[in-house]
């Protein structure tokens, strides 16, 4: 089993990507293959998938300190990205937590992203977020940088006026990491749909609405 070691930039961050080849292409790949090191503490192991083409994880798991402290066997995670090229992507947060964003497979639904904030005490919490372009900016002039998006793809109706409550979510760089910012999100919404009405898609809600670019 040959074995070679490419180097990948994703955003500043330099990825060693450690490869197994395989000498029979048609087989089915098993066990973990791509190791990528996002630092001295937080790798990221995973299958390299052929399903979609492209460079695709399934299934992966993330090491802390060399302790497995996520695993995910069911989901096809991007790595170079499909709908964004800017992920993966990690955070490190000024309050000592880390923040590490995977973009997931979720077609035909657009993708989302996997938010994995992990504790000094290797402990996690796990969130999914909307796709985000990378390009932070004040959205409600309160001098902090957000970042907005959806979580999924939700149908327009008619003439495109009117479609189901779809809402646009979005999150403030505090302390260097991503948290949801309500009162930004609710404000936002209230301008596109005239009210809000809670941070999930809702297809019993049939309404006009403003379209905005984000």
């Amino acid at each position: 089993m040959s074995k070679f070691l490419v180097i990948i930039i994703f955003s500043a961050l330099v990825l060693e990507v450690s490869v197994s080849s395989k000498s029979n292409e048609s087989q089915i790949f098993i066990g973990l293959d791509t190791i990528i090191t996002f630092s001295h503490h937080i790798k990221l192991i995973g299958q390299r998938s052929k399903e979609f083409g492209g460079s695709s994880f399934n299934p992966i798991e993330v090491f802390f300190n060399d302790k497995r402290i996520f695993i995910d066997t069911s989901n096809e995670y991007w790595l170079s990205g499909f709908e964004s090229n800017q992920y993966p992507k990690l955070l490190e947060c000024s309050n000592g937590e880390t923040q590490l964003l995977l973009e997931v497979d979720e077609r035909p639904n657009i993708n989302e992203l996997q938010q994995i904030t992990i504790s000094n005490d290797s402990k996690i919490k796990l969130h999914r977020l909307p796709i985000f372009k990378w390009d932070p900016e004040d959205i409600d002039n309160d001098r902090k940088m957000e970042l907005r998006g959806v979580l999924t793809s939700g149908e327009t109706i008619a003439d495109g006026d009117t479609a189901f409550y779809n809402p646009v979510l979005v999150y403030e760089l505090l302390n260097n990491c991503l948290v949801l910012d309500s009162t930004a999100t609710e404000g936002i919404n209230k301008r596109i749909w005239g009210n809000f009405y809670g941070y999930y898609y809702n297809d019993s809600l049939l309404l006009p609405y403003k379209q905005e670019e984000f």
